[in-house]
């Protein structure tokens, strides 16, 4: 049978060449990886200094897991290209499933193919922690049927937002498990406004970088500026990156830490500049279309960024190449295992 013909140009392309200019023009792997690993390790991070472990171990299990966090964001970014189309096809052209850089069978293998993936490798730590991330995405994939089902997911960017958002948090939340077989920190309850600050924050990136003010969006065009006005959009996303910095500062607590500490508690502060700068952005170009993304990008990179730089300074990190932080095998999760099962074979 004769392959698809791709990319517009009249020639044809291998199933790796497709899936490289896929992520080039979305999915950029060396920006997405970097952001992956700045989530993961500043969260995980936070979870181990506020909990009563005294050790924060680097080892194999953090690259799994860190490699995990950018494979789901590159599984979902896939299943959004199908679930987006329509909308696409209107509004974003140059995407690759709309101009015909991919097929849909590119990927409905990308899906299989890195769920697969990422459930294998993080079988290595806890089969809980493969079996969450197969729900997670599986969960990403019932979206495309509930959007079909619940037309107020087409017109409303919020409820929209209120059911496709759990996918995202669900990630901060398998760092929670994570930390279980990982860290020897067991999930507590007080280590969940961790989470809600982590919550805000995208909030904050969210709803700034799709917002525009009124006269200046194009017709039909996505924003939550269009259902709650520019001015209410800029106030709400402005107030949850101020909460979240608020909240990671009293976690933080640096009026009570002594050296270096005491220093990189404060630094989360810094992101207020970024909040600032979109207020300034919004406030002064009310007649010329401009990019929202413009500091709302670099807000959520450096709340990553800074929470890794106090958590690393506060912590006291080891490094070693075990799986789990030297614990034995059976703490990955593998002890249903019996050894007579293992003779048989």
């Amino acid at each position: 049978m004769k392959q698809p013909q791709l990319y517009n140009d009249g020639q044809q392309h291998s199933f790796w060449q497709r899936l490289v200019a896929f992520a080039n023009i979305i999915y950029e792997p060396r920006q997405h990886f970097l952001f992956a690993a700045l989530w993961f390790l500043s969260i995980q991070g936070l979870f181990v200094l506020n909990s009563p472990a005294t050790t924060w171990h680097w080892n194999i299990s953090t690259l799994i897991s860190a490699g995990s966090f950018f494979g789901v964001l590159f599984v979902l970014r896939a299943i959004d290209e199908v679930k987006d189309l329509e909308y696409d096809r209107q509004y974003n052209p140059e995407r690759p499933l709309v101009s015909g850089v991919v097929s849909l069978a590119d990927i409905r293998h990308y899906v299989v193919m890195g769920t697969l993936l990422i459930a294998l490798a993080n079988g290595l730590i806890a089969w809980p922690l493969a079996l969450f991330v197969v729900l997670n995405i599986g969960y990403g994939l019932l979206l495309m049927l509930l959007e079909k089902a619940l037309p107020l997911m087409e017109r409303s960017l919020f409820f929209n937002l209120l059911l496709t958002y759990p996918v995202s948090i669900a990630l901060s939340v398998y760092t929670l498990l994570q930390i279980r077989y990982t860290q020897q920190v067991d999930v507590v309850v007080c280590l969940l406004p961790i989470i809600l600050c982590y919550i805000l924050a995208f909030l904050h990136f969210e709803i700034i970088r799709k917002s525009m003010w009124e006269p200046l969006a194009d017709p039909g065009e996505k924003l939550y500026s269009n259902e709650i006005g520019c001015r209410q959009a800029l106030l709400l996303g402005s107030l949850c990156g101020v909460l979240a910095i608020a909240g990671i500062i009293l976690l933080n607590r640096p009026w009570h830490l002594h050296g270096a500490a005491a220093i990189t508690g404060w630094l989360p502060l810094l992101g207020l500049i970024w909040i600032g700068l979109s207020v300034r952005l919004f406030l002064t170009r009310q007649t010329q279309r401009f990019n929202p993304r413009q500091y709302s990008v670099p807000f959520i990179v450096s709340f990553y960024l800074l929470n890794l730089v106090h958590a690393s300074v506060a912590n006291s990190i080891q490094w070693s190449w075990t799986l789990a932080g030297g614990m034995e095998p059976e703490w990955i999760g593998f002890e249903w295992i019996r050894p007579e099962w293992i003779a048989a074979i």
